[in-house]
């Protein structure tokens, strides 16, 4: 009975890793666009995006919290305002930079933490994360933006000033700051995922949180610096 129950659980892990790796692989079409689209076009697919944000965040089957829940629409639309910034003032490394941060901080964050387990990050809010998954996103993304940086970050122009070792740390901890401030966000309304646009694994938001928090900082980081 035991060893069946352990199987269930390595069985659900297993598909669970898997599902991340999905659709963390979906940012490799975002990256596409972002090298093939036009501006205006690459615009209108992000605010589109949002829209779909909107929708999560004022579905009908969350009741109440409507002050939160708009204060989470104008956090999202300053992350969405600041990745097409991006894209129009840093060009498409800035973007695909965005992009890996994220993606590579979650599947690091996840992939340390089911390995090592050890405490929790912040049970209160995000009882899966620990703090091994913590320390082990931020090392994977470092060593994963070190290996790509001669291959996607090192060309000419006003992007390449801005990759020095603590914006980069800055950006990373943004991303992880993403993430756990989404998951309060909807302990707070009281859901487990923002939608089922990804079977198993969430909606937009639950897909994008970290990567709008970054697109701020960056940009912040890019107006003052």
């Amino acid at each position: 009975m035991e060893s069946s129950v352990i199987k269930e659980r390595i069985d659900a892990e297993k598909k669970e890793f898997v599902y991340r790796l999905f659709s963390s692989f979906l940012f490799i079409l975002i990256v596409f666009l972002l090298f093939w689209v036009p501006y205006k076009v690459f615009s209108f697919l992000c605010w589109g995006t949002y829209a779909l944000m909107l929708y999560e965040i004022f579905s009908p089957k969350i009741n109440g919290k409507i002050p939160l829940r708009m204060l989470s629409a104008f956090i999202c639309f300053v992350g969405i305002h600041s990745f097409t910034y991006c894209r129009e003032f840093l060009g498409q490394p800035g973007c695909v930079f965005l992009i890996c941060v994220a993606s590579f901080t979650d599947i690091g964050a996840y992939s340390f933490g089911k390995i090592l387990r050890g405490p929790k990050l912040c049970p209160k809010i995000s009882p899966n994360k620990t703090w091994a998954g913590f320390w082990g996103g931020i090392l994977f993304t470092n060593v994963a933006i070190f290996c790509l940086n001669n291959t996607f970050f090192s060309v000419e122009g006003k992007f390449l000033h801005l990759m020095d070792f603590w914006t980069i740390q800055v950006i990373i901890l943004a991303s992880v700051a993403g993430d756990l401030l989404e998951s309060w966000f909807k302990r707070l309304i009281g859901v487990k995922d923002m939608g089922d646009l990804f079977p198993g694994h969430g909606g937009i938001l639950d897909r994008l949180d970290s990567l709008l928090l970054a697109s701020i900082v960056l940009a912040i980081v890019d107006i003052l610096f």
